[in-house]
């Protein structure tokens, strides 16, 4: 039977966490699927595991390419597709059991253009929960009285969480954007939610996102902020293009606060291999913006403690030499 869905895993350097993220697409209670790795120029033992799991399951088809990035990795596998439906999982992650048994069922049944579904964050010390009630929209109009909660609980930032038409995204020519490190996945979703028919988000949790200490190093940079602020265009710009741009606002109001001590908390890490000046710098570009700064206050003002309070007083005066003198005097430079 040829393949329903399309499950495509870009892979780069992924001989340690292969194998159980493989694992958990193939053990999938539902079976007409294929799973297309895409070898985005690994250098360690990953082009071996991927020949390997194609030998084993004729449903695991390999794509080899120069390593470009995840993106561009993943615009090979949507190009390569043959299912009617698309999905991503990421090649240190985890799908749980049902996961395609339940997407897949609801695009058939209901002929929806997306499903998405619940998610964790999970590391060895413990989980968090990404969840959104479950709900349908008939329409992209039915859609909107969810949006501000459903991006808050983190619903819009994944490809992993969602099954997509396939029909649809090639229809629309709709690929990431290989110049972008981070923030392509959001950018891809606002493309299509843009065109979105009828939508079905599903209560259970089926994806667990994994923040192994490798992942945590290389998702933590100091243009987060740039991030931050690209990704809230691109917020801006699809609600107007939609005609819902009275919701920017009321998102922006909620968002910026914790993405403004998220990088405030970045800067101060100790753990965080960054220098001194590297972190001067940052909190300067932080503190520079009076609509960041503010933001940046809000969050502070609710944390207690002796080392919060100092951290509260220096950047209530933008003085970024008091925010790292605990720091110097731990003797990081």
């Amino acid at each position: 039977m040829a393949a329903v869905l399309s499950c495509i895993m870009p892979v780069y350097n992924g001989e340690e966490y292969l194998e159980k993220s493989v694992q958990s697409v193939l053990d999938q209670s539902f079976a007409w699927f294929e799973l297309i790795l895409v070898n985005d120029g690994s250098t360690d033992r990953t082009a071996d595991l991927c020949a390997e799991f194609a030998r084993k399951d004729e449903r695991v088809r390999v794509l080899t390419q120069p390593n470009k990035g995840a993106a561009a990795a993943r615009n090979a596998g949507i190009q390569a597709a043959e299912g009617r439906y698309i999905t991503f999982v990421d090649a240190d992650d985890m799908l749980l059991p049902k996961a395609f048994e339940k997407t897949v069922q609801a695009m058939e049944n209901r002929e929806l253009d997306l499903v998405s579904f619940n998610f964790s964050f999970c590391s060895d010390t413990g989980f968090t929960e990404a969840v959104y009630p479950a709900f349908a929209a008939a329409s992209l109009e039915e859609f909107w009285p969810h949006f501000i909660e459903y991006y808050r609980a983190n619903q819009f930032f994944s490809l992993c969480n969602k099954v997509y038409r396939a029909q649809l995204i090639k229809g629309l020519g709709l690929k990431l954007d290989e110049s972008l490190r981070t923030g392509e996945d959001i950018q891809f979703n606002f493309a299509y939610f843009a065109n979105l028919g009828k939508m079905e988000h599903l209560d259970g949790i089926y994806y667990e996102y994994w923040r192994h200490a490798q992942t945590l190093t290389r998702a933590a940079t100091l243009d987060n902020m740039e991030t931050s602020q690209r990704v809230l265009h691109g917020v801006r710009r699809f609600l107007e293009q939609c005609g819902q741009s009275e919701l920017y606002p009321q998102l922006a109001a909620a968002q910026l606060p914790w993405d403004a001590v998220n990088f405030f908390d970045l800067l101060t890490d100790s753990s965080k291999p960054y220098t001194l000046e590297e972190r001067k710098a940052g909190l300067e570009k932080l503190f520079a913006n009076p609509m960041w700064h503010t933001a940046l206050m809000t969050r502070l003002e609710g944390r207690e403690g002796l080392y919060n309070g100092w951290l509260r007083k220096a950047a209530a005066k933008k003085n970024a030499g008091r925010v790292l003198l605990p720091l110097r005097l731990k003797g990081k430079r």
